[in-house]
């Protein structure tokens, strides 16, 4: 019964999330290097923020075989809470990448990238699979 009551509570967290939940730092790590980082804060009840991806391999399953440092970080120009996620937009060169968070618990998230079709025919014309959702956890900086 408790394994059933926590389950619930994890669902109730992901439909009941508020922008306050997603504040703050966020961070996907393989050994010691940080291949993901996603900084997020509400002023005057507005979210924004900044995310870096560092260069990922992943393997034939989605998996994350190897992953190289985030360099930078660039702004978020869109950002949209809704059915419990949290959509991100940001500019990547002439394009736009776009992506889904979803809260798991407390110091949990799952960042999700949400390819277009021409993302989508790129990868599989270069015979890279489509990335499974990044393991986040936020972190005190």
């Amino acid at each position: 019964m408790r394994n059933l009551t926590f389950v619930a509570t994890l669902a109730l967290i992901g439909v009941q999330a508020t922008l306050a939940d997603y504040s703050g730092t966020w961070i996907a790590e393989r050994g010691e290097t940080t291949y993901v980082q996603l900084e997020l804060s509400v002023t005057n009840g507005a979210l924004a923020g900044r995310l870096g991806l560092g260069d990922v391999q992943v393997d034939a399953n989605g998996e994350v075989a190897g992953a190289q440092p985030v360099r930078e970080l660039t702004p978020l120009v869109g950002l949209d809470l809704r059915d419990g996620r949290l959509f991100l937009t940001r500019p990547d060169g002439d394009d736009t990448d776009h992506f889904e968070l979803r809260i798991l618990g407390h110091d949990a998230a799952e960042l999700l990238f949400k390819p277009t079709a021409a993302d989508l025919g790129d990868l599989a014309g270069n015979g890279v699979p489509l990335p499974k959702p990044f393991r986040l956890k936020k972190v005190v900086r």
